[in-house]
């Protein structure tokens, strides 16, 4: 048997800080990536330039306009036809020694299982609680739990890693900072060649996925010993002050579109108080507090007609039962 190859794909929005720390952790893996891939959105010359000098084994790919996560993870896919597994991360995540390696691993001895996530970590590349430092680790994710409501966390987030999420096990989903994918899986999900879907441009198209998987029959794995550093850091200094409102943009939108998309009608009804009492607090919150995303909701009407589409799409093709998926339901 031969190893499995596996590519790496960064996508890049103005991070050129943070970049350098988490190509130099790719570098350091055990096991070596066959092909590293970097998708530069909204890309300037005076800024990938010296990456790509720097990194003369890394495929730079300059885009012009921003494709967002789900354009940019979509294009890397296709960049990378023929490996048995793509790894996608966030610029700002720094990868531990053997993280490649140990998901790797997981998928080898699980074939079930689509995608596989570690332990992502809180740090700052500017303080101590770096992969360096001494501080206490703090959670980023250790996967993602969807409850009763609908409503999607990072797992532990926040919470002081003293050992409560040191069990490998299953999970609903995985974070799309680092993530590693089997192409066999992101072939068997994708609709009309889209892996993830770009209405969503990003947020939550990580959950979205990886609830499609669930329906089909493809399972997310977390495996602690796979440490990763999320840095949090890849806002350029001048949108800092968009990109919350675009963030709560994305997020109201997609909520509404992964649901449409994904629901199981038997599951909607167990679950309808909960669901309709997020939405009714949802809402109360645009009304009284951020009136401007108002226009999420508005905007959700030309996206209907494709959301229902994609639904019909995986409706036929679902394989998992009700009492399969309901269990994710918390």
């Amino acid at each position: 048997m031969t190893d499995p190859r596996v590519a790496v794909g960064i996508i890049n929005y103005g991070d050129y800080r943070h970049l350098p720390d988490c190509l130099d952790s790719i570098k350091r893996q055990t096991m070596r990536a066959d092909r590293v891939i970097v998708l530069d959105n909204h890309s300037r010359a005076d800024e990938i330039g010296p990456i790509g000098n720097a990194y003369p084994e890394v495929q730079i790919l300059a885009m012009q306009d921003n494709l967002g996560y789900s354009g940019g993870a979509n294009r890397i896919v296709r960049e990378a036809d023929g490996y048995d597994h793509v790894m996608l991360l966030n610029p700002d995540v720094v990868l531990g020694p053997r993280h490649l390696e140990e998901l790797v691993g997981v998928m080898v001895s699980a074939p079930g299982v689509g995608s596989v996530g570690g332990k992502l970590l809180l740090g700052d590349s500017q303080t101590d609680s770096g992969p360096s430092g001494d501080a206490p680790r703090i959670l980023d994710s250790t996967g993602h739990l969807i409850f009763r409501s609908r409503r999607v966390i990072d797992r532990g987030h926040g919470e002081l890693d003293v050992g409560q999420y040191d069990k490998p096990e299953e999970v609903f989903s995985i974070c799309g900072a680092a993530v590693l994918y089997r192409r066999s899986m992101l072939d068997d999900i994708q609709i009309d060649g889209e892996y993830f879907d770009e209405d969503f441009f990003a947020y939550k198209e990580d959950v979205d996925t990886c609830w499609r998987a669930q329906l089909l029959g493809w399972g997310s794995r977390y495996n602690p010993a796979a440490i990763a550093y999320h840095l949090r850091g890849w806002k350029r200094r001048d949108d800092r002050r968009r990109v919350p409102w675009l963030r709560k943009y994305h997020s109201f939108k997609n909520h509404s579109l992964m649901m449409i998309k994904n629901e199981l009608p038997a599951l909607l009804r167990r679950d309808c108080l909960p669901i309709l009492w997020l939405g009714v607090r949802a809402m109360v919150y645009v009304a009284l507090i951020e009136p401007a995303l108002l226009k999420a909701v508005l905007d959700l009407k030309k996206y209907l007609p494709r959301a229902r589409y994609k639904r019909g799409i995986i409706m036929k093709r679902c394989r998992a039962s009700t009492e399969q998926m309901g269990r994710w339901f918390v």
